[in-house]
């Protein structure tokens, strides 16, 4: 065969050979039996939401360190005793919401039975801080030892990190204070309708206006009501409803020493009077027991309401009723 024709042929079927291997792999590429870049799409992983966290306060009444409270831990030389009884509820919750019914000084006097001028010794306040306590002012005792005794409570406060407010200074940081945990906001107004029986409830409800939108839960501490009266008067009703209409989401009230049960309105918690949590009034069963309050929030609804009866023994230490 001439070269000419053997040199053709070569060609010919290498042409044919490269075209056939060229067709085929296309085939393969087509059917997704091999790897292709353009085509491979990668499996994302799915999305995790992550669960809310819930937060626990505590609500309790009136946490007086005056007269035998202050005297009994000089006596005993232990400012932890009147909370080693209750120290392990306190422990579970995030914080735990009282009214400071006396001004914490230095050289606080003895207190003496019958006295109505109360004070607390500086030496309680590291365990105001680890139980996690957090103070409405607004009562008729914290300017029992005047402005000085005041500031000075404020001071030994900040310098304990224990948070507070007072609400009728309206152009003081403690008018209004906030608290976020777990991304849940929080909070604080407080009102003494006894030192000021005069005060007009119209401030408060446009205060509440002013201030709700910017947390989640709105607590409002009132301090008001005659004393040791089993139920709350019409009037604190009316109040306690105006104030949940204008935003208000807790209402924490005390100073009748006794305890005045709660409402539920529009959804919100009103409790009355939780009654004396520390304070040296043991001379009746309803000034001695009361009722402390657990309750376990998300950022919009209210998961657990726990009720837990206390008992005042020793006229100084609360401890769980069983």
């Amino acid at each position: 065969m001439p070269l000419f024709f053997k040199r053709f042929f070569i060609f010919y079927f290498l042409v044919l050979f490269i075209s056939l291997a060229y067709l085929f792999t296309s085939f393969l590429f087509s059917q997704n039996n091999f790897y292709s870049p353009s085509s491979f799409t990668p499996t994302q992983p799915p999305t995790t939401i992550p669960t809310p966290i819930p937060v626990t306060i505590g609500l309790v009444g009136d946490l007086g360190l005056g007269r035998h409270i202050t005297s009994t831990a000089r006596l005993k030389n232990d400012f932890n005793w009147s909370f080693v009884g209750i120290s392990p509820w306190l422990a579970q919750n995030d914080f735990t919401l009282a009214n400071l019914e006396s001004p914490i000084i230095s050289d606080c006097p003895l207190g003496k039975t019958g006295t109505f001028t109360f004070c607390g010794d500086e030496r309680f306040l590291p365990y105001l801080s680890d139980n996690k306590f957090i103070f409405t002012l607004a009562n008729n005792h914290i300017f029992n030892y005047g402005q000085t005794g005041f500031t000075q409570t404020q001071d030994f406060l900040n310098l304990f990190s224990i948070p507070f407010y007072y609400s009728h200074c309206q152009s003081c940081p403690t008018e209004f204070i906030t608290k976020k945990i777990n991304n849940i906001s929080f909070g604080f107004l407080g009102y003494d309708f006894i030192t000021n029986p005069s005060f007009d409830p119209q401030i408060i409800i446009d205060t509440i206006k002013k201030y709700d939108s910017q947390v989640d839960w709105l607590i409002v501490s009132l301090h008001w009501g005659n004393e040791y009266l089993p139920q709350a008067e019409k009037w604190r009703v009316d109040l306690a409803h105006q104030l949940v209409d204008a935003g208000a989401d807790i209402i924490h009230g005390h100073h009748p020493h006794v305890w005045q049960g709660i409402e539920d309105y529009q959804g919100k918690k009103i409790y009355y009077s939780l009654g004396n949590f520390i304070f040296d009034q043991s001379w009746s069963w309803e000034t001695s027991h009361t009722n402390i309050i657990r309750l376990t929030l998300t950022k919009d609804s209210l998961l657990k309401e726990e009720i837990t009866p206390i008992e005042i023994r020793f006229n100084s230490q609360p401890i769980l009723m069983p």
